[in-house]
């Protein structure tokens, strides 16, 4: 009687126990799909990894944009037009079951519209679900301050 609850409950929720693949190179590939794609001010590696839910909020530098649209339009895509130079370093993966973290070292270079030349330093951190068979971003937060 309980595997027909679990079979009527994946029918019904899609919800699959399938065992998520922990292998860091995947992780640390994304990350430099979407460090490249920032740079570039590409939304596509945005769209490929990172999981659009309702409710989606990433924070940068005090910043945050609510949902996947809102980061590309507003944040990637913009900085990207300054000569956006981005580094991830350092990058340490974690794994519980479904769920993954990294966090990285990041460096980011650019020159504003009126300007100003931005060279800051700091640490970010992205959050993963497995999905369809895929790691998905869910969540970032990036924090940096200026090189001395």
């Amino acid at each position: 009687m309980k595997n027909l609850f679990i079979i009527l409950a994946i029918m019904m929720f899609g919800c699959e126990n399938k065992i998520a693949d922990h292998n860091e190179k995947l992780i640390e590939n994304i990350i430099e799909d979407i460090r490249l794609g920032w740079e570039l001010g590409d939304g596509a590696a945005f769209r490929e990894h990172f999981l659009d839910w309702d409710g989606a909020r990433y924070f940068e530098g005090g910043g945050q944009n609510v949902g996947l649209e809102d980061l590309i339009v507003n944040h990637v895509e913009p900085e990207s037009e300054l000569g956006l130079t981005l580094s991830f370093t350092n990058v340490e993966t974690h794994f519980e079951d479904n769920f993954a973290w990294a966090v990285v070292d990041t460096e980011i270079k650019l020159t504003t519209s009126s300007r100003r030349k931005i060279h800051n330093t700091g640490h970010g951190t992205y959050l993963f679900r497995w999905v369809n068979e895929a790691w998905k971003v869910i969540h970032t937060q990036s924090a940096s301050k200026p090189v001395k």
